[in-house]
């Protein structure tokens, strides 16, 4: 059975709806208006809300709206007046999970709450199961309710079972490492190696050493064998990160192993091959990169398979409430403390424009609980630093687009099967990895695509 919060400011259809279910064993919480209905939510586990459209001044629509941006999607049952169907489905589409009209059918409402109850229950059930198979709920980590993180999630969801390499971009702190994370806790090499590195963390004469390992006597202080990255990730996942900092001559390197999976160790000779799944993250326009003549183009082809942009915090606010209650009830666990935040502090940050991100929020929230008196979380001036225009990252997403004069000068004096061969890796990464779709944009048959791909050392195992 469920727990049902009833939110209707009709005193006697709360008592009506409250027997009925309580008839069918759910558990039933009820309150006046939105603002009550909200509070019953922070202060009680629910698993069905059964509100009324019509309410006092937050209707039911703010209502549930508020509700997923506080506390994360819960089934929603919204009763309308006759002639309020259209604003019921367009609710819907905005995450309602059904409608009744009134006058409310009896029967209808026993059996709608009993349909959103087992929806509830089933996802409660799901998610003890990813936690028993060690998924760590890597796609809870990434919060957030709005269209953009969503569309984030599903391209996660739709990749992370494949081998295709991935490319996520986005602006620093907007959250990219555990996108990579959730990518190889939901892929079928979650129980394999999971090894990440920051290529710009190390210094240009070491990357190498880091990436593909040294022998014994390859260099001065080389006192022993060392594996490298690709070896210890082996049948696992690789993470590059901050892919477009790497070095032009590192570069080359990363791209032959890519071509045909083999690679030496610095010092060595002998040929060494790693089953790895590559996946980067760059906080830079790779496009530009390769204008500027910083990023190889074919390294770039390589990379961008699969590409994933995680929007800045910005561009998202309605998930700033959100993330702020999360990061507040990660500090209360680390503090063993029981700290609240007021709607007024949520409603300052939402109203920032965080060049920083999700980082720079959640700094901001870490200072604001320590510089806090009492239990409520206060704001505090010094703790929020205005960041005036100047200071504004620009979305990865808002940079002006290579034009097509430049990219035909980049071809100028290549041979033509080289062109030839740029193009139909550019053709492949535009149709994300799809090569039935890239091989009707070349107007060229399957079997040619496949036979010039293996010829590129591209794998062909299929979609």
């Amino acid at each position: 059975m469920a727990n049902v919060l009833v939110i209707d400011d009709n005193q006697g259809n709360r008592e009506t709806y409250a027997e009925v279910l309580e008839d069918d064993g759910h558990s039933v919480l009820t309150a006046a208006s939105g603002e009550a209905g909200l509070a019953k939510m922070g202060a009680a586990l629910v698993d069905v809300v059964l509100c009324d459209l019509k309410l006092p001044n937050m209707d039911g629509l703010a209502t549930m709206e508020l509700a997923h941006e506080r506390s994360g999607p819960v089934p929603w049952i919204l009763i309308t007046g006759h002639g309020s169907e259209e604003i019921a489905v367009a609710a819907i589409k905005q995450g309602a999970f059904n409608y009744l009209t009134k006058p409310v059918d009896i029967a209808r409402l026993r059996a709608t709450v009993e349909s959103a109850g087992r929806l509830a229950s089933a996802n409660r059930e799901n998610k003890a199961l990813r936690r028993e198979l060690g998924y760590e709920e890597a796609l809870d980590r990434i919060v957030g309710t709005s269209q953009a993180i969503r569309q984030v999630k599903a391209m996660i969801r739709q990749v992370a079972s494949t081998d295709a390499t991935v490319l996520v971009e986005g602006e620093s702190g907007t959250g990219k490492e555990l996108v990579a994370d959730a990518v190889h806790a939901l892929s079928n090499r979650s129980g394999r190696p999971y090894v990440k590195l920051n290529t710009a963390a190390i210094p240009r004469d070491l990357l190498e050493s880091e990436l593909f390992g040294h022998e014994r006597g390859a260099f001065t202080g080389a006192v022993q064998l060392k594996k490298g990255k690709f070896e210890v990730a082996d049948t696992g996942t690789l993470f590059l990160d901050e892919i477009g900092e790497m070095p032009l001559d590192n570069q080359v390197k990363l791209l032959r192993v890519l071509q045909d999976g083999s690679f030496a160790r610095v010092g060595g000779n002998q040929p060494l091959k790693a089953d790895v799944r590559l996946v980067c993250a760059t906080n830079r326009n790779l496009k530009e990169e390769v204008l500027a003549g910083r990023f190889r183009m074919d390294l770039y082809f390589r990379l961008n398979v699969v590409n994933i942009v995680v929007p800045p915090l910005r561009e998202r606010r309605e998930d700033i409430p959100l993330l702020a209650r999360a990061f507040c009830e990660r500090l209360n666990r680390r503090h063993q403390q029981d700290r609240e935040l007021s709607e007024t502090v949520v409603q300052h940050l939402r109203r920032q424009d965080w060049p920083g991100n999700v980082r720079e929020l959640e700094n901001t929230l870490e200072k604001l609980y320590v510089l806090s008196p009492g239990r409520q979380i206060v704001l505090d001036p010094n703790a929020i630093e205005a960041a005036g225009p100047a200071q504004r990252a620009e979305p990865a997403a808002a940079r002006a687009p290579a034009t097509a004069e430049d990219a035909i000068r980049l071809l100028l004096g290549l041979p033509m099967d080289e062109v030839e061969k740029r193009l139909i890796l550019a053709t492949l990464a535009h149709c994300g990895g799809n090569k039935s779709k890239a091989a009707r944009q070349l107007q060229i048959g399957l079997k040619t695509l496949y036979r010039k791909l293996e010829a590129y050392g591209v794998k062909v195992d299929g979609e």
